[in-house]
């Protein structure tokens, strides 16, 4: 990965959706070429996947107590598969804190309610932020 696949996976951050057309006028490369790094930055891993920002309006802190028959981190990967890019496994009475981002609580309950029908989870704990400074 060179400086010229930062610079497109900066601006992919910033707008998944923006055209190679785009893309390539900004970085003075040809269409084929931003559409060739891009392909390679996916078949290499180095995106995972391209994302909608809807600018989400509900945000919420959900804990998730883990099985002991269940390896945690299991679990967490469980979660991220979710869509869910903030999973940490944390010590203390909870096992696993995420950062969930949607549209709406219904949107975040349908989420919680995914989370804890997965193998492996015990509880949850939900608490939605209020305010974000």
């Amino acid at each position: 990965m060179d400086a010229t696949d930062e610079k497109i996976i900066s601006i992919l951050k910033a707008d998944g959706r923006k055209p190679f057309v785009d893309i390539a006028k900004e970085l003075n490369l040809t269409e084929g070429a931003i559409r060739a790094r891009v392909h390679k930055l996916v078949k290499d891993g180095v995106i995972e996947r391209f994302t909608i920002d809807t600018k989400e309006d509900v945000r919420a802190i959900v804990m998730v107590a883990t099985s002991r028959s269940v390896p945690t981190s299991e679990v967490a990967l469980k979660i991220k598969n979710l869509g869910i890019e903030h999973v940490y496994e944390v010590s203390g009475n909870y096992d696993i804190f995420c950062l969930v981002a949607a549209s709406s609580i219904d949107s975040t309950n349908s989420l919680v309610e995914t989370i804890r029908k997965l193998e492996g989870v015990e509880d949850t704990s939900t608490t939605i932020v209020l305010k974000n400074d």
